[in-house]
């Protein structure tokens, strides 16, 4: 496990700088867009398409981040009143149901991606092809899978090791 370990923070800290990139445009982007519109009132062509598949990439490297770092919310009111072997069988049924749960969601993601290229899918306004995005949350979405199996692998086990 502790392969896994050194292999999560490393993809970890990848998942970041991808995430941050796009971040920054859209940054970039929409304040570029509102200052255009009150300054020169000329908003930027496709503002809102190229935040929305920004969006995309970060949301897609923050899932997997966070699952890493177990950021998510949790119940800490109810699992710290309980005995560990009550917990242990809590974080694996959690473990499992989640783990279920986004792999049914990457069953549906990589098969509209597959869709999105055979119509050639393309924004409305700058004709940008949707397929890599989707492919990308797809991913995203992959990441994340793996983590969950880790963390149901290590809640069987009785290890919570980050």
């Amino acid at each position: 496990m502790k392969f896994f370990s050194k292999f999560g923070r490393i993809v970890g800290a990848a998942l970041c700088v991808i995430g941050a990139i796009p971040l920054m445009i859209m940054i970039i982007i929409v304040t570029g867009n509102s200052v255009g519109r009150a300054l020169f009132r000329t908003p930027i062509t496709g503002t809102i398409e190229i935040a929305g598949l920004a969006g995309v990439i970060v949301v897609a490297a923050a899932v997997g981040f966070t699952a890493r770092e177990r950021a998510n919310v949790a119940v800490d009111v109810l699992m710290t009143r309980l005995k560990p072997k009550t917990k242990r069988v809590f974080d694996s049924v959690t473990s499992a149901l989640s783990l279920g749960a986004v792999l049914f969601l990457l069953y549906a993601v990589i098969l509209d991606a597959f869709k999105s290229v055979k119509l050639q899918d393309v924004t409305m306004t700058m004709s940008i092809p949707t397929s890599p995005f989707k492919f990308t949350w797809a991913a995203g979405v992959f990441i994340l899978a793996c983590f969950l199996v880790v963390h149901l692998i290590r809640a069987i086990r009785g290890k919570d090791e980050p």
